[in-house]
């Protein structure tokens, strides 16, 4: 019987979800389309404390789209010579407030640092539904950028992959821009949680073990199974021409 109950739960959630996407309901989120990147060179930027040296000998700007995550914008002040100066998608998990915020992101800042779009990778819960609507009428409000979300349809296949775990902003990104046309994707700053992050990011994090007790906190991740999966995509047939930073490769072929 509480299968059964379960199974009906999880069917509605579904049918919830699904209504919830049409795009002619208020408050119908805006879903980026994989099809915007076609042709274009993308770079994603990570936080790990490895950035500095994956990125010797790059040049940020030169790519035609450049994504951070979270607190990037922050990290990207500290170097900008060499994390570049441009952030056209800013990939943010919206918890704004809080020990566990991942930085304040208000229009003024956002349009200042020349964000052309704000992206938020869930859509799953009804707070998820909730944040998105709040933010995106509070970036309206302000004159802000957009904010849209990333395909639902993605987002729940990496999740399945993850033993129905909630995948991080930084694996949501980089699986994102895999499954897109884009002709080459450049991968920097990652370690999966096994080192610290780069100053200016989240200095209160000292070590790697700190790292991953963080991500770890309240058991929604699990990186080492990002990195399984992460390994398990880049095998796959996929558009863009893939670029490994030095040490993201190091610790993504580490068991």
């Amino acid at each position: 019987m509480m299968t059964l109950l379960r199974s009906l739960e999880r069917h509605q959630r579904s049918l919830r979800n699904r209504i919830a996407l049409w795009p002619g309901l208020p408050g119908a989120p805006d879903i980026l389309d994989p099809e915007r990147f076609a042709g274009r060179r993308v770079i994603v930027i990570g936080p790990a404390e490895t950035l500095a040296d994956d990125l010797e000998g790059t040049v940020v700007d030169g790519f035609d789209v450049v994504v951070r995550l979270n607190n990037g914008l922050s990290l990207a002040d500290t170097r900008p010579d060499l994390f570049g100066r441009r952030t056209d998608i800013l990939v943010h998990n919206l918890r704004e407030t809080g020990p566990r915020n991942a930085g304040e992101i208000p229009a003024s800042l956002l349009t200042d640092k020349g964000v052309s779009m704000l992206v938020y990778p869930h859509w799953r819960r009804s707070a998820d539904r909730r944040a998105y609507r709040a933010k995106r009428a509070a970036l309206k409000r302000a004159g802000g950028p957009p904010l849209s979300i990333l395909p639902p349809e993605i987002m729940q296949e990496i999740r399945a992959d993850l033993g129905n775990r909630a995948p991080t902003v930084g694996i949501s990104a980089i699986l994102f821009f895999l499954a897109t046309p884009a002709s080459e994707l450049a991968i920097h700053g990652f370690t999966f949680f096994e080192t610290r992050y780069a100053s200016g990011y989240n200095d209160a994090i000292r070590s790697g073990a700190e790292a991953r007790a963080w991500v770890d906190a309240r058991g929604a991740h699990e990186p080492l199974s990002e990195k399984r999966l992460l390994r398990k995509r880049l095998a796959l047939p996929h558009a863009p021409r893939v670029i490994l930073g030095r040490n993201v490769r190091r610790h993504l072929e580490a068991d």
